[in-house]
């Protein structure tokens, strides 16, 4: 599974349970924990690769 695949899947997931009603923050954070339990990629290997976030009223 090469960097794309897993850009492409954590975005699918995040769209899903925004779809869902979940906030985009809170969807982004579910959809990097079920990727890295489905394909056993460490979850903070994920998150280097969708990059760095703002926590939400960081602002």
């Amino acid at each position: 599974m090469d960097i794309f695949e897993v850009l492409s899947a954590v975005s699918k997931r995040r769209i899903k349970l925004m779809k869902s009603g979940i906030t985009k923050h809170k969807a982004l954070i579910k959809a990097e924990r079920v990727v890295s339990k489905e394909y056993h990629i460490s979850l903070s290997d994920i998150q280097r690769l969708v990059g760095d976030k703002t926590k939400p009223g960081s602002l």
